[in-house]
């Protein structure tokens, strides 16, 4: 089903497959193959949306400015040039991290996104459309002295993330485990849930460390000059691939999703819409379904 989806929206971009509609919904109307839109559940197809869960707090990916009610970000302009090609519309739900897994599965929406990764313990519930090659990193207040280049330079220091994230705790349980190794005391770890609530512990002096995706620490460098500095050059401590789930049950959808996201990426707009949003060194170099990182470069 895959190559045949994939197979078809590459006769689609070469203007080889006759049955073809116009996709509403953007300034420039797209092509979109007929048979994808067709092949949607019912109750997308029939409502017109296509419902994305998201905690609406990871900036550049997705994000709402505080007191707006728009939410914004690279992912979102992913989705919408995607729903616009599949004749549909984005709706945002907003959903905890932690509960963006039992929100697909409880049908609350009919995306997973947000900034949630595709591990090959979370492929037992969800199928992954892979789209952004992401990394964490350690944000540190610019007035911290003490000197952190890796995450085994935290030993015997508090540490924030976000709640539901087991890459990050996995990694830190691992270091922390070298550290007493070395007869240093172990990283002391705090999960909140939502990163604004992590990384406000920094702010207050509660930890000495935010855990968190490099490109969201990048853009709040940016955006507060000297308030706060990555360890390390924007060094990374481990590397996992961006995606959006959907319900395993729902291949369909999974497809279809697929399908249009190569077609953006074929025509160029995935490429524009990521250095948009100065996120373009963080491409993959080809949209992929369950392809987490830990299978990679193998």
């Amino acid at each position: 089903m895959l190559k045949k989806i994939a197979k078809s929206v590459a006769l689609c971009l070469l203007g080889a497959m006759p049955a073809l509609v116009l996709a509403q919904g953007t300034a420039s109307p797209r092509l979109v193959a007929k048979e994808l839109r067709e092949a949607l559940p019912a109750a997308i197809k029939n409502s017109g949306t296509l419902r994305v869960g998201s905690q609406q707090t990871f900036p550049p990916v997705e994000y709402r400015e505080e007191g707006s009610a728009d939410v914004q970000g690279l992912s979102v302009d992913l989705l919408r040039e995607i729903a616009a090609r599949l004749g549909l519309k984005i709706q945002y739900v907003h959903a905890e991290y932690a509960s963006l897994i039992p929100g697909i599965q409880a049908g609350r929406f009919d995306i997973a996104s947000g900034g949630l990764s595709d591990t090959v313990e979370r492929e037992e519930k969800l199928d992954f459309v892979n789209y952004f090659n992401s990394g964490v990193g350690i944000l540190m207040l610019g007035t911290e002295n003490a000197v952190v280049n890796n995450i085994d330079d935290l030993c015997g220091k508090g540490v924030a993330t976000l709640l539901g994230s087991r890459v990050i705790v996995d990694a830190v349980t691992a270091a922390s485990e070298r550290c007493s190794a070395r007869g240093q005391q172990k990283i002391r770890i705090e999960q909140l849930p939502a990163a604004p609530d992590a990384r406000m512990q920094l702010d207050l002096g509660r930890v000495n460390a935010y855990l968190g995706d490099i490109p969201a620490l990048v853009h709040l460098s940016s955006k507060f000059p000297g308030k706060y500095k990555i360890a390390g050059g924007n060094y990374t401590f481990t590397s996992y691939i961006l995606s959006w789930g959907t319900d395993k049950a729902n291949p369909a959808l999974r497809d279809a999703i697929f399908a249009a996201a190569k077609s953006l990426q074929a025509d160029g707009s995935y490429q524009k819409i990521m250095d948009k949003w100065n996120s373009g060194v963080f491409a993959l170099p080809e949209i992929t379904i369950n392809l987490p990182a830990s299978k990679r470069n193998k």
